[in-house]
């Protein structure tokens, strides 16, 4: 199921029992939605194709005390920007904003429907927390979250994520606790006298994440994994805590780089005055007009495993030949 039905469907069964929450859908194509316009009708609006005026409407609403979510697809974030800025920040009206199949989750629809870099453009507003959800099971757990602390938030929905990652949560406490933090450790070097590297990533990458540790490991390096699920607004004590050990963070996004996962980042580092050897990987600064699917489209855009694993083993011997400079 996608994060968007497993989100959506949570909030109806809440809405039942509480009339304060609206959705406003600019998408109809969802069973999800459906239900709400059946069973709902005083709490459903269909904005149609209209953006602009579900962001404005949406701020009205939680103006008067609503709970209000705006659901469309995340390319179309951009297309509204100007209304988040002035009628939801600005204003201080507390919305949750839900976009669907955020960085090349609708390929093959090409790039006007690849928002390859909203990280960089919302992370910019002022009291915005965002979130990319790793499994269904922090989706559903951000339904909470987004009820009980009321704030302006953009969840970034994926169609399909590696099943590698229900795994890995199917037995934490997905409370508001943790997903305030933001921050969790999916893999632990089990080799703890030697931290050599630390991967940072979230959402769909965070399965190529995994192979490509598997493989590290096989050359004898030690391997963490940090799933950043909040790319805003986090704990950076926190963060700093969980990597102080760590000789060489890697950073693997499906977005731009510049203003994504790894700036964020690397901006909490440069601002604790941390000194890491850090290696951003992300999409190449250009529109992907090719046609396949999303796993095609990773690959031939620097971003398959081996691609990976290649920039890295490059990086850790660059850093390694340049230690040796420095003791001779």
């Amino acid at each position: 199921m996608a994060q968007r039905e497993v989100f959506i469907s949570t909030l109806f069964e809440k809405a039942k029992l509480d009339k304060d929450i609206y959705l406003l859908s600019v998408d109809m194509g969802a069973v999800s939605l459906d239900i709400w316009r059946d069973e709902l009708p005083d709490q459903f609006i269909a904005m149609g194709i209209s953006e602009q005026n579900a962001i404005n409407v949406a701020a009205g609403l939680s103006a008067t005390g609503k709970k209000v979510y705006v659901y469309f697809m995340a390319c179309w974030v951009a297309r509204c920007f100007e209304q988040i800025r002035y009628s939801c920040a600005m204003g201080k009206n507390p919305i949750t904003i839900l976009g669907a199949g955020p960085a090349l989750g609708y390929s093959p629809a090409g790039p006007a429907h690849s928002p390859v870099e909203d990280l960089a453009y919302m992370r910019s507003l002022a009291g915005i927390e965002i979130y990319s959800p790793a499994c269904d099971r922090i989706a559903e757990g951000l339904v909470d979250l987004t009820i009980n602390e009321p704030k302006l938030r953009y969840i970034r929905l994926e169609r399909s994520y590696p099943k590698v990652m229900d795994k890995v949560y199917s037995d934490k406490n997905i409370d508001n606790t943790f997903l305030s933090k933001g921050i969790h450790i999916i893999k632990e070097n089990s080799n703890v006298l030697n931290q050599d590297l630390c991967i940072i990533s979230s959402g769909y990458m965070l399965g190529r994440a995994f192979e490509i540790a598997e493989k590290l490991e096989l050359q004898g390096l030690g391997v963490s994994i940090i799933d950043l699920f909040k790319i805003n607004s986090i704990d950076d004590k926190y963060l700093l805590e969980k990597i102080k050990n760590y000789d060489t963070i890697v950073t693997i996004e499906e977005q731009f780089l510049s203003g994504g996962l790894g700036s964020f980042v690397c901006e909490i580092l440069a601002d604790s005055r941390m000194q890491k050897e850090i290696l951003r990987i992300g999409l190449p600064n250009k529109y992907i007009f090719d046609n396949g699917s999303r796993d095609h489209l990773l690959d031939s855009n620097n971003l398959s495993v081996n691609d990976i694993l290649s920039m890295i083993m490059s990086f850790i011997s660059k850093k390694t030949h340049k230690s040796m400079e420095l003791i001779y």
